[in-house]
């Protein structure tokens, strides 16, 4: 009986549902503001892996720009609230628990799928190769470019599916995750460390939580990857938008 060969996009998918889980930890960190930063070291360590396994080099500033910076994808609006409303909870938690655990989870899956979408279009790039991006522009700016018609097709697509199947399965296994990031919070280095610390390098933090959460990821990959009608929409979408957008003159530049 002939074995078929595994999928090799499949893959690369389990790698970013991994990423995309420790994405959605960063606000179920027990420590207040360390969300972003988190966010940004896990974005640019899937980065660089889907690069490394394209057989691709990307500079720790490509990794920055296609990261965001540690930038919000949704606006900054939401996260100041956020941040009014975590210093609220630590406060006044024993009344607002309920509130408190619901929102979290909803800001988790959130995180969740912005790193889902990050990784699965910068590998969909890749994939189309070097005539997908303009030739003119140099490295910096194709990540420019990249990242902007990424957060372009995340305001086009209906990512409603997506956002149902992380939630339902977040929720099924929160005390899992719960555990999960306080692990995470306890590999992290300290605030002192913390500027000069580029996480995304280290291995040991990835590889201990690879170990807590390797079936959950295992059986959120399957659930996600279920949904390809879905992602192909999405590759649809975001192959018109890299090509309008890398039409335009000075294409990738911040404005």
């Amino acid at each position: 009986m002939e074995t078929q060969a595994p999928d090799p996009r499949r893959a690369i998918f389990r790698r970013l549902t991994f990423y995309s889980v420790l994405g959605g930890l960063c606000p179920l960190i027990p420590a207040p503001f360390v969300d972003d930063w988190a966010l940004g070291q896990v974005q640019r360590r899937m980065l660089a892996e889907v690069a490394r396994h394209a057989g691709v080099a990307l500079s720790a500033r490509e990794r920055k720009i296609l990261a965001g910076g540690g930038e919000p994808w949704r606006g900054c609006l939401g996260s100041i609230a956020w941040a009014a409303l975590e210093v609220a909870g630590a406060i006044l938690k024993w009344l607002f628990r309920t509130l408190f655990y619901f929102l979290t989870i909803r800001r988790s899956v959130r995180r969740s799928a912005e790193t889902l979408h990050l990784g699965y279009l910068f590998d969909h790039t890749l994939r189309l190769g070097p005539a997908a991006l303009p030739s003119t522009l140099g490295a910096e700016d194709r990540a420019r470019l990249i990242r902007a018609a990424a957060m372009k097709t995340l305001e086009q697509v209906d990512d409603r599916a997506i956002h149902r199947t992380l939630i339902r399965d977040f929720r099924r296994s929160l005390s899992l995750l719960l555990q999960a990031a306080a692990l995470f919070r306890r590999l992290l280095p300290r605030r002192r460390k913390r500027r000069d610390t580029d996480l995304a390098a280290e291995g040991e933090v990835f590889r201990r939580e690879e170990e807590l959460l390797g079936g959950f990821v295992d059986r959120l990959s399957a659930d996600l990857w279920g949904n390809q009608a879905y992602f192909g929409e999405l590759e649809r979408l975001f192959e018109a938008n890299l090509k309008e957008m890398g039409a335009q003159p000075h294409a990738g530049q911040p404005r």
